[in-house]
């Protein structure tokens, strides 16, 4: 943006030079009028003036590059111009020369070259000239009423010209101004939508540091982020104009600089919340963090979100200040504040749920497992305490029984804690532990059980498959423990990617709204259980029954979810 303003302001340069010089053609005019008027004894001498002055045309016709470029380098250089038109003057009748306005072609051009105050110097100079030009012409009628006016033109044209062009350039530099103040805007705009998208706070920090060195221009820029938990400035990364990057290996730094007053300048600057401008002191107590800043200047930019530190933004200060500039960094550092705040808090809530789902998965194990196997030793239990002292031998048989459970109870709870799951479950494995636990932990012994397991098992993935056997396993506690039922059946149909679960008894039944709203009572965890695990895996579950009628457990679940 920078090149294309400097390529227009060229091109506008070199459209005005092409104008100066049509003027000092179309201004030989009246001398070209005058020596067609002359008489023989001054034609000659005309003649020559207009030949010089017309090669002097064409000199600089030819050469508007260099020599527009020369002017602006050593203005004095206007001088033998002046000179040259008061020579010319002096050379054609003096105070009546028909080269005055040839004269004001210098006059014209310090103004649009030097502004207001080449303009008046100008004048000055020709103003004077002009009076000595006059003096030293040999015509005897010189005219001063004639002098004051064409120096009072000289101070006129060349302050007319020379405020529009203080104008003019005025007006340039505010447009330049509001251009560059629309691209900071721009630049801050794209930068708020870019951070909405970010990941994670590192992406925060890389682009931030690409708007401030790639969008804004400056020479580099460092960014940190505030560790809450252990107050100290951390995770340090940097980034120059040219790309390369101010840290080793490119990834953020681990320097630790604690968040306090006799830490430096920029814990500092966090703590009390104001920006240092061009701060050169001790920026950190970190050795290794100072090395990689160097000794150059810097602007210190705290990062707060509701007046409390984030982290710090540093950009190097350029030579020149700029208040506008200054203004957009403060932008960037707020709204780089709001994207590092809102990312860690919405890491910090992302685990606090990742912590709540780890409980409440664990809670549904232990509810699926542990809990369904305790109730069936308790039932034991309490049947071999009425069967003492008359049968002895019944109670040693079932306390054997319950040992063995017991056992089995322990393997599940290991399992449970560990979250083990053969990797090669089958659906004879399936089918077979459903079995068994179906005749052992539910002491289903009296109770008429059947398992089918239909289509190809092995699509399901490792998750759908523990939470089928996990949801049947809960069907089947509900029905010993709550159905009184005589005959329960488990099928498994895996058809068109999708698995159907479906167990039947031919029980009590219940009413499932009532069942349902009494689910948040945590001795009826059970239903909600079921639910809850298939909604997880993208599925969908249905409770069908009602009094007197039995109870179907009707589960759908994506085969290749979980």
């Amino acid at each position: 943006m920078r090149i294309e303003n400097g390529q227009a302001e060229l091109t506008n340069t070199r459209h005005v030079f092409r104008l100066l010089v049509l003027y000092r053609w179309l201004s030989l005019i009246p001398a070209i009028l005058a020596l067609a008027a002359s008489r023989d004894g001054a034609l000659t001498r005309s003649a020559s003036v207009l030949l010089v002055a017309a090669l002097v045309n064409l000199l600089i016709t030819l050469l508007p590059t260099q020599l527009n470029a020369i002017v602006r380098l050593w203005p004095w250089l206007l001088a033998p111009d002046l000179l040259f038109c008061a020579v010319l003057a002096g050379l054609t009748g003096g105070w009546g020369t028909p080269y005055y306005l040839y004269a004001l072609s210098s006059l014209l051009a310090a103004a649009f070259f030097f502004e207001m105050r080449g303009a008046l110097l100008s004048a000055t100079g020709m103003a004077a000239l002009f009076v000595a030009a006059g003096l030293w012409s040999a015509t005897p009628d010189q005219n001063w009423l004639r002098l004051v006016a064409q120096v009072v033109g000289f101070f006129l044209i060349a302050g007319a010209f020379g405020y529009a062009t203080t104008l003019l350039a005025r007006l340039q530099a505010s447009h330049a101004e509001l251009d560059r103040m629309h691209r900071d805007l721009e630049v801050i705009h794209s930068l708020t939508v870019s951070l909405q998208s970010a990941s994670d706070i590192n992406e925060v920090e890389e682009r931030v540091l690409t708007a401030v060195t790639g969008d804004l221009g400056f020479p580099q820029a460092v960014i940190a982020l505030v560790d809450q938990n252990e107050r100290v400035i951390t995770s340090w990364l940097g980034k120059a104009l040219d790309g390369h990057v101010l840290f080793a290996g490119g990834l953020p730094h681990p320097a630790r600089v604690p968040l306090a007053p006799e830490a430096g300048l920029i814990a500092h600057c966090l703590l009390d919340g104001q920006a240092r401008l061009s701060a050169r002191e001790a920026f950190t107590s970190d050795d290794q963090v100072n090395r990689y800043l160097g000794s150059k200047p810097y602007h210190i930019f705290p990062m707060l979100l509701r007046e409390h530190p984030v982290g710090v933004l540093l950009v190097e200060a350029p030579e020149k200040e700029d208040p506008v500039r200054l203004e957009s960094l403060q932008a960037i550092a707020s709204q780089a504040a709001v994207a590092v705040g809102t990312t860690m808090l919405c890491i910090d809530r992302a685990q606090r749920l990742a912590v709540q789902d780890e409980r409440v998965r664990i809670a549904r194990e232990i509810h699926d497992t542990v809990s369904q196997s305790l109730f069936g030793i308790t039932y034991s239990l309490d049947a071999c305490i009425k069967l003492l002292p008359e049968q002895p031998g019944t109670v040693k048989a079932e306390l054997s029984s319950l040992s063995s459970l017991a056992q089995a109870t322990r393997d599940e709870l290991r399992q449970s804690i560990l979250n083990i799951w053969p990797s090669e479950l089958t659906a004879e494995r399936f089918a077979s532990d459903l079995r068994r636990y179906a005749t052992g932990a539910c002491r289903a012994g009296e109770l008429d059980f059947a398992i089918d397991v239909r289509g190809d098992f092995s699509i399901l993935s490792a998750g759908a498959k523990r939470s089928l056997y996990r949801i049947a396993q809960e069907a089947l506690n509900n029905v010993v423990r709550h159905a009184t039922a005589s005959r329960a059946r488990v099928c498994l149909d895996i058809v068109n990617g999708e698995a159907l679960l479906a167990v039947r008894d031919d029980g009590r039944g219940f009413d499932p709204e009532v069942a349902l709203a009494r689910e948040y009572d945590r001795e009826r965890f059970g239903l909600r259980g079921i639910r809850d695990r298939a909604a997880s895996l993208g599925g969908t579950s249905e409770f069908v029954s009602r009094p007197g009628a039995g109870a179907t457990v009707l589960v759908a679940l994506p085969a290749a979810n979980g």
